[in-house]
């Protein structure tokens, strides 16, 4: 039996973006979480924001396989992949494209991961102030 997942979420802010790449954007982060869960492990992913500074960070959350540091780079360059496809399918395009998206609308995208302790995928875009 396959486990169950859980998901939550934080009250999330407007932010001036495309809705359809901040969809594709959302979509790749919670595919991965899902994708890289660790064996036996009931997924958990949180979809949250903070502050910092006078920037307001959001990000995605799991407790999958996580990522080494040296590591953090490479995974937003196209066609990367750190696992064989036998392992995990995809195509090594999905975090490429967020940092894209996430850059062409002002932000940046970084990952807070340890190998075992899960990932959070954090992202800036500007806020909707109108």
């Amino acid at each position: 039996m396959r486990p169950t997942r859980k998901s939550t979420r934080d009250d999330l802010p407007t932010v001036a973006a495309d809705p359809t790449q901040l969809t594709q954007l959302f979509q790749n982060l919670v595919g991965n979480a899902i994708k890289f869960r660790r064996d036996g492990v009931r997924p958990e992913i949180h979809v949250g924001c903070r502050h910092e500074g006078n920037a307001r960070v959001l990000y995605v959350r799991d407790n999958g396989i996580g990522i080494d540091p040296e590591h953090h780079e490479k995974v937003f360059q196209i066609f990367q992949r750190l696992h064989g496809r036998d392992k995990f399918a995809g195509t090594g395009i999905g975090l490429a494209i967020c940092k894209k998206i996430v850059e062409q609308h002002g932000g940046r995208i970084w990952i807070e991961s340890r190998p075992g302790d899960g990932s959070t995928f954090c992202f800036t875009l500007p806020e909707d102030h109108a």
